[in-house]
């Protein structure tokens, strides 16, 4: 069994590592995370219920029906702790949500911090999930979530990278929005049992000019690429022995991509002085 999943990992090239999670099953705001609506004084709570439904278990809401009729909600944010993506390879974003509308398709939106500025890299309008209604209480219970795609991240690596997800209820007086499950994740490439990352080693690291690979015996380097966290290729060597002249490149977090002879990739971390 062992074997065979280790075999499921060859053939699809890439195993997930999660770098942050937040499941919101507190009945208060996590630590980190704030809250603010340049519109009306209310904002996003966190439980299993609020005065229009109930969920299947904790989650961040934004109860526009509680905002009431005259509260216009167009921006009303809900903003994640610092979350350091230097070094992260492929990080990608997935989470959960459901927006109950009464009219208008009041919309989510997921912005990202890049570094200098905020970015959207989601926007869902109008009603999503599956809702079923209570008639003794009059109050909707969400059944079912949407789950998102995996959404890229790899544009906006830096250290200092937050989320935030916008409510906006286009002047109408609507339910609300629910999000819950919030996972961001790192894809690393697998590597096989006969090479594996943790017997490869770069030294020195971190690296000033020149930089060494060593592969456990018999194995010989085919080829070197050095990616940036944008994932641009930086560097290419085609010299099966180094060692190899990073001199020329800035100060920062690199992956160094090491085809061996026997065609495997091993990707490893390197910090450039």
């Amino acid at each position: 069994m062992k074997k065979l999943f280790l075999f499921f990992l060859f053939l699809n090239g890439i195993c997930d590592a999660q770098l942050f999670s937040e499941n919101f099953n507190g009945n208060a705001l996590p630590a980190g995370w704030t809250v603010e609506n340049p519109n009306s004084a209310y904002n996003w709570g966190v439980g299993s219920e609020n005065d229009f439904a109930s969920f299947p278990d904790g989650a961040a809401f934004f109860d526009d029906d509680n905002a009431g009729p005259s509260g216009v909600n167009s921006n009303a944010r809900l903003i994640s702790p610092v979350i350091s993506l230097t070094g992260a390879v492929n990080p990608k974003l997935s989470f959960k949500y459901a927006n109950k509308i009464y009219n208008l398709n009041s919309t989510l939106k997921v912005e990202v911090f890049n570094g200098t500025s905020w970015v959207q890299a989601f926007s869902s309008g109008g009603a999503s999930g599956t809702w079923t209604i209570d008639f003794s209480t009059f109050s909707f219970i969400l059944t079912d979530y949407v789950q998102t795609p995996d959404i890229d991240l790899t544009p906006y690596i830096n250290a200092n990278f937050k989320l935030r997800f916008v409510y906006d209820d286009l002047g109408d007086y609507s339910y609300g929005v629910v999000v819950d499950d919030v996972v961001i994740s790192e894809g690393v490439l697998a590597t096989s049992e006969v090479a594996p990352t943790d017997r490869v080693n770069l030294y020195p690291n971190p690296v000033k000019d020149y930089v060494s690979v060593m592969l456990p015996d018999p194995h010989t380097v085919a080829a070197v690429s050095v990616i940036d966290m944008a994932g641009k290729t930086v560097k290419t060597f085609e010299k099966k022995s180094g060692p190899y002249d990073l001199s020329d490149l800035p100060k920062g977090v690199y992956i160094m991509m090491i085809t061996d002879g026997h065609k495997e990739i091993i990707r490893k971390k390197i910090i450039k002085q």
